[in-house]
């Protein structure tokens, strides 16, 4: 049975903070980057959204 999820931008955050915080000893701000480009022809054209990356601030454990 296949579902979809939708995931708010705080869940992805917890996730990746979740994630780094396996390797680092302290994960600080996560800032998603993501931003609007205009796609497709003439009359077929359309914003989408989309997705550049993220910026996280971690420490490296002593």
């Amino acid at each position: 049975m296949k579902m979809q999820v939708v995931l708010s931008p705080e869940e992805v955050k917890q996730i990746i903070k979740t994630h780094l915080g396996k390797k680092f000893s302290n994960v600080g701000e996560i800032t998603l980057e993501v931003s609007r480009e205009l796609w497709g022809h003439y009359t077929n054209e359309h914003y989408e959204t989309i997705f550049k990356g993220a910026k996280c601030e971690v420490e490296a454990a002593e």
